[in-house]
């Protein structure tokens, strides 16, 4: 069962009902599945080998996903890792079965979907270099949690890293308040689809019945704009109005960790543990207090940013976890990064100031030479990853750096700013990237998933960088489902443009019938835009695959 919001003219009445929430509410009502980048080995091993932990290959590795779903975080990773194993398993039958039929349809045989509860779960004597249990502490009782971190510490390879989501502390004391109203309204309503109706009504009527302009009321108010505006209903069913959602502060979730034999290793977002953000003598604070204790800044940062929800990385206690980053292995990851010179003219020279920006508003101010070239090449490469010792290289030569005198000085230079770009959201460190394709061959073929989510129906689809995007022109939707690979642009043109005229409905409400004569003349002026667009969005698979 699917469930979807209420038009906003239509909202249903407050009502009083009966009767608790019969059955596993996951069954009931499908949890939205996508995939979590955060939770990609490339970024955990990166991360990990950053602090000194020696992190498998993602090429090579074991991965477990605990409350896995229907898999939708996992396919991409299964179909750009068929060297390493996964395993997933969740409580839902039904989700389980979902993701076993996408499984066959992809042929994934590195793939293991079970139907398990992780507290009774035998995974045999198999180790696992990554498990994740992405909203999973936060919504299961006590004792789950335990058995949660139990699995990770009998279960983690000596250089394993396990990723962990909750809900935080204090920021969720915000959200509790709301929780606490809508699961009061609801606890008497029986049947799901209405317990969500009613959650909406209670919305709006708090919406439109707030009383004041305090503090109180702004707070309220704002909540309640995210869960209508910004949150899945299926999310907001869940997750708000869950029997079981126990936010947590870091420091408490580090000291279960460690009864347990874990270690904090740092956050998969890793720019969240940036202090750069606070006012200049804050920030200097902060990065006194990491000096002493690393977890106390951490839980003082939470503070000061009313942090809601995070996505801890643990590690085994006897790894040789380093808590201050080596900029030294920088060298041996990859790097790509949507980033641009906010400065003009462009300067290269030695000593000239340049401030480069990403898309999120993150920016660093750069005057070495090579690291400034260097950020160039990345946002013109982008969104392809290149190893930093083939940017490096690159860079040298774009700025005429010739003497190997330099060479150790720039790369010591480059891998300072990387890691200050990392650090700061600007750039991302991986450790063997998927690969895609950078230019549309001469049969171009888009990902078997990508191709089959929109063969049944879907209009989002997942990246080969384990992303989602929308794709909302009918068009270039049916131009993807072609993309197998055994066509080139005159069967494109010829087989799109008849499948156009055969199916009308397809097409967006005033678009006038045509033929596939009148189709094939307008698609050939778009065509290898489609295709360019497909690549921006890195949907192609690398022809030498």
């Amino acid at each position: 069962m699917t469930c979807a919001r209420p038009s906003p003219d239509r909202w249903p009445a407050v009502e009083e009902g009966g009767g608790p929430l019969p059955g596993f509410a996951y069954d009931a009502i499908e949890y939205p599945g996508h995939p979590r980048p955060q939770t990609h080995p490339d970024r955990l091993a990166a991360i990990a080998r950053l602090h000194g932990v020696p992190a498998a290959a993602p090429s090579r590795c074991s991965y477990l996903e605990v409350g896995c779903g229907d898999a939708s975080n996992l396919f991409p990773l299964a179909l750009a890792y068929p060297g390493s194993r996964f395993v997933g398993i969740d409580l839902s039958g039904a989700a389980v079965e979902r993701g076993e039929r996408m499984r066959v349809r992809l042929g994934l045989r590195n793939l293991s979907l079970q139907v398990a509860d992780a507290s009774t779960w035998d995974p045999g004597g198999t180790r696992y270099d990554y498990v994740c249990a992405h909203g999973f502490y936060s919504w299961v009782p006590a004792g789950v949690r335990d058995a949660l971190l139990r699995l990770c510490r009998e279960r983690l390879a000596p250089g394993g890293i396990a990723y962990v989501s909750y809900n935080a502390l204090p920021g969720c004391h915000i959200r509790r308040m709301v929780w606490e109203m809508l699961r009061h309204h609801v606890r008497r309503f029986e049947e799901p689809s209405q317990r969500l109706r009613q959650a909406y009504a209670m919305l709006q009527f708090l919406e439109h019945g707030l009383i004041g302009g305090d503090a109180y009321v702004a707070t309220v108010r704002a909540e309640i704009k995210r869960l209508l505006e910004d949150t899945d209903p299926a999310v907001l069913f869940h997750d708000d109005l869950g029997e079981i959602n126990e936010p947590v502060s870091v420091t408490d979730f580090v000291a279960h960790a460690q009864r347990f034999g874990l270690e904090f290793l740092a956050e998969a977002d890793y720019s969240e543990m940036t202090e750069e953000a606070a006012p200049p003598e804050i920030a200097a604070k902060l990065r006194q207090m990491a000096e002493a204790d690393f977890l106390a800044k951490e839980q003082y940062l939470d503070y000061l940013k009313g942090r809601r929800f995070r996505q801890s990385l643990l590690c085994r206690s006897d790894a040789p976890l380093r808590r201050t980053p080596d900029p030294a292995v920088v060298m041996a990851l990859e790097v790509a990064g949507e980033v641009s010179s906010a400065t003009q003219p462009m300067d290269l020279a030695p000593g000239a100031r340049m401030q480069f920006r990403g898309v999120h508003g993150s920016a660093l101010t750069v005057d070495h030479p090579v690291a400034k070239a260097a950020l160039l090449e990345i946002g013109e490469r982008y969104p392809g990853a290149q190893t930093v010792a083939a940017m490096l290289a690159c860079a040298r030569e774009r700025v005429g750096r010739v003497d190997p005198g330099e060479a150790g000085e720039d790369a010591e230079a480059l891998c300072a700013t990387l890691l200050t770009g990392f650090r700061l959201g600007l750039v991302g460190l991986t450790c063997e990237s998927p690969r895609f394709a950078v230019h549309a061959g001469r049969r171009p073929r888009a990902s078997a998933l990508a191709r089959a989510q929109l063969e049944a129906g879907s209009d989002g689809v997942t990246t080969l960088r384990s992303g989602v995007v929308r794709i909302a022109d009918p068009v270039t939707r049916m131009l993807l489902r072609l993309l197998d690979g055994t066509r080139d642009r005159e069967a494109l043109l010829q087989d799109l443009a008849q499948r156009l005229a055969d199916d009308p409905m397809a097409l967006p409400d005033g678009q006038p019938p045509l033929s596939a004569g009148e189709w094939r003349v307008r698609l050939g002026k778009e065509l290898e835009r489609g295709l360019a667009e497909a690549l921006g969005l890195a949907l192609l698979v690398d022809e030498r695959e």
